[in-house]
């Protein structure tokens, strides 16, 4: 949960930045929509994670409860023309499983508690279609995307049959989100999206654009 405080009191401090932007005499553009030849960097966190509600144990085990950080995301978007980008996306993802693994000794049963420490890093490439043509509201820039993502997932105490093991993956999944940002500044956003990528439903965060050319 530190992670994730620390990203909201960035949020808190990067809407003070804007406000005082918005003393300067600057008006915001009618459409803050996505712009051709732009960087947008963006960080959010994930709610709803796949990898954890999906673990199973097998028999001989006890499922206890799952501790860490939530799913954290990395974006950076590059506009190829006035509703296509692409984004080279990461996705940081670190929790225990914990659980009880039952034993049988000579005074009787008893349970062992153990740690599986989850850790997944995955990165990709998406394309974006902002539908700022269709869906017209003042400072709105919504957007669907589709792409393709590697990750590399490590457990050093997986389940396996009565004993736990290390556990190496690399897998492929699909990437789909639709979301929107809002612009509270020229430059900075709040944003949303939600869909499938294998490791959270939904995710918040905020962006900031970098136009190719400065605007006077």
């Amino acid at each position: 949960m530190k992670i994730c405080l620390t990203l909201l009191l960035s949020l808190c401090a990067i809407t003070l930045l804007a406000q005082q932007d918005t003393t300067a005499n600057r008006r915001l553009p009618s459409q803050a929509y996505y712009e051709r030849g732009s960087f947008i960097p963006s960080l959010s966190c994930g709610f709803v994670d796949a990898y954890r509600n999906s673990y199973s144990l097998p028999a001989g085990f006890v499922k206890n409860n799952t501790s860490g950080f939530v799913p954290l995301y990395a974006k950076v978007e590059y506009g190829l023309t006035r509703n296509v980008g692409i984004a080279a996306t990461l996705c940081y993802d670190a929790f225990n499983y914990n659980f009880s693994q039952q034993y049988v000794g000579n005074n009787g049963p008893f349970l062992r508690n153990r740690t599986d420490a989850f850790r997944s890093f995955s990165g990709g490439l998406a394309a974006f279609y902002h539908l700022g043509n269709l869906i017209r509201v003042k400072r709105l820039d919504p957007f669907a995307g589709v792409g393709l993502s590697v990750n590399n997932i490590r457990q050093n105490a997986y389940p396996q049959g009565d004993s736990t093991s290390i556990r190496v993956d690399h897998t492929t999944d699909l990437y789909l989100k639709v979301g929107a940002r809002y612009y509270i500044s020229r430059k900075v956003s709040v944003y949303g999206d939600a869909g499938y990528d294998n490791h959270t439903i939904l995710s918040l965060g905020v962006s900031c654009r970098f136009p190719q050319t400065a605007k006077k």
